[in-house]
C-alpha cells in the first residue's frame, strides 16, 4: 500500500536517522541530479503519484508480469518530462542498457501484433500493449544519505535502484524480457533481437563443453517457467549449486563464461559495473555454476542459469514456442540495497 509521507516513522527511518558525511558515488550524485529534475518538472498531481516513502513496502515489489504497477506512467507524462525520466535511467544505467531498455519497450508494437495473430485469450494482453505503459515511482528524496531509489518497471522491464550513504549504488533485482525473441521475417524490424548476446553467448559455452561436462551442466528441462528461481521478493537458494563450476572448465571456456556474466554486469552504469566486478572477484570466479537445461538448437526452448556465491543470473525461454525470453539478475544480499543499508546501519552506531 503506498505511502505519500516522504518522512521516516518506522524503525527503518530511524536505522537511516545517522547518515554518512562523504560525498556520494558520482554515479549516485548523477542519478539523484536527474530525479530531481523529474521531480521539478512534475505537476502536484504527478508528484504525488511518483513519490513514495523510502521505507515503503512498495519498494520490494518485483513484478515479472505488467499487472498492478504503480508509479507515473510515461504516456501520462509531457515529452519534456519523459526525456527527463529516460535521463534519469541513462544516469544509472549504461549505453548499452538503456538501448535495450528502449528496445523492450518499443517491442510491445510487436507484442501487440503477435496477440491479435494468436487469436483466444490473447485478445486480453492487447489492452496491456503500449510503448508508454510503463511507470515510474521515486523512494524518498534524491541525494538523502539516509537512503532513496527509484523503480522503472512494465512489460519486460524492471529496474531497482537504491542508493545509501556515499557506497555505490544498488542496482538489482533488473529484470530484462523480450517478445518476440526474433521479430518475425516480413515484418518492418524483422530480425531484431534484442537479448542476443545474452542468448548466443552461453549457447556457444554449452556447445563448447566435452561429453563430461555437459552432464554436469544440463539440467532435465521443465517448461513455463518452472526451473526460474529469482521471481520472488528475496532469493535464499539452500543446497550446492547445481550444475558445472566454472574451476572445471578450460581457459577459454572461462573467458566464455567470464563474457556471458559480463553482458550483464555491463547493462548497468560503469562504476557499478566496475564494483560488481569487483565482488564477484572477490567471492571467487571459480565458484561460480553454469547450468542449462532444454535445446541447444536456436529458436527451440531452453533455460540457462549463473550462479556464483552472492548472485544468480537466469535466461528462460520456455514459453510461447520459444518466442518470450525473460532474463534476471538478482544479488542475495543486495537486493533493493538491503547490504547497503546493514552497512549503513552499522557504521553509524559504530563506537
Amino acid at each position: 500500500m503506498k505511502s505519500l509521507s516522504l518522512r521516516w516513522t518506522t524503525p527503518l527511518g530511524l536505522l537511516l536517522a545517522a547518515g554518512a558525511s562523504a560525498e556520494p558515488a558520482p554515479v549516485a550524485a548523477r542519478a539523484a541530479a536527474a530525479a530531481r529534475s523529474v521531480l521539478e518538472s512534475l505537476d502536484e498531481k504527478q508528484r504525488r503519484d511518483v513519490s513514495y516513502a523510502f521505507d515503503d513496502e512498495e519498494r520490494f515489489d518485483l513484478r515479472l508480469a505488467p499487472l498492478f504497477l504503480e508509479g507515473l506512467p510515461l504516456k501520462r507524462m509531457q515529452p519534456a518530462q519523459e526525456r527527463l525520466s529516460r535521463e534519469l535511467l541513462g544516469a544509472s544505467l549504461s549505453a548499452a542498457g538503456l538501448a535495450k531498455v528502449e528496445a523492450i519497450m518499443s517491442l510491445e508494437v510487436e507484442v501487440e501484433r503477435l496477440d491479435r495473430e494468436r487469436g483466444g485469450l490473447r485478445w486480453f494482453g492487447r489492452f496491456l500493449r503500449d510503448p508508454k505503459g510503463y511507470f515510474l515511482a521515486i523512494f524518498g528524496e534524491p541525494g538523502d544519505e539516509r537512503g532513496w531509489g527509484y523503480r522503472f518497471d512494465g512489460h519486460h522491464v524492471s529496474l531497482n535502484y537504491t542508493v545509501v550513504g556515499a557506497a555505490l549504488p544498488s542496482a538489482t533485482p533488473l529484470f530484462l524480457g523480450a517478445e518476440p525473441r526474433r521479430v518475425p521475417d516480413g515484418w518492418e524490424r524483422q530480425g531484431l533481437r534484442v537479448l542476443a548476446a545474452e542468448e548466443d553467448l552461453a549457447r556457444e559455452l554449452y556447445l563448447s563443453l566435452d561429453e563430461a561436462q555437459r552432464q554436469r551442466a544440463t539440467l532435465p528441462f521443465a517448461p513455463d517457467r518452472e526451473l526460474f528461481l529469482g521471481s520472488g521478493r528475496r532469493v535464499a537458494l539452500e543446497g550446492p549449486p547445481a550444475g558445472l563450476p566454472r574451476a572445471a572448465l578450460d581457459p577459454d571456456q572461462k573467458a566464455r563464461l567470464d563474457a556471458l556474466i559480463g553482458v550483464y554486469v555491463g547493462n548497468v552504469a560503469a562504476e557499478i559495473a566496475e564494483g560488481r566486478r569487483r565482488s564477484i572477484d572477490v567471492a571467487g570466479r571459480d565458484r561460480i555454476h553454469f547450468a542449462w537445461a532444454g535445446s541447444a538448437q536456436p529458436g527451440q526452448p531452453l533455460y540457462y542459469r549463473v550462479r556464483g556465491p552472492s548472485f544468480l543470473i537466469e535466461f528462460d525461454d520456455s514459453q510461447d514456442e520459444a518466442d518470450h525470453v525473460h532474463t534476471l539478475w538478482r544479488d542475495f544480499a543486495g537486493d533493493f540495497g538491503r547490504d547497503l543499508l546493514a552497512a549503513h546501519y552499522a557504521a553509524a552506531h559504530r563506537d
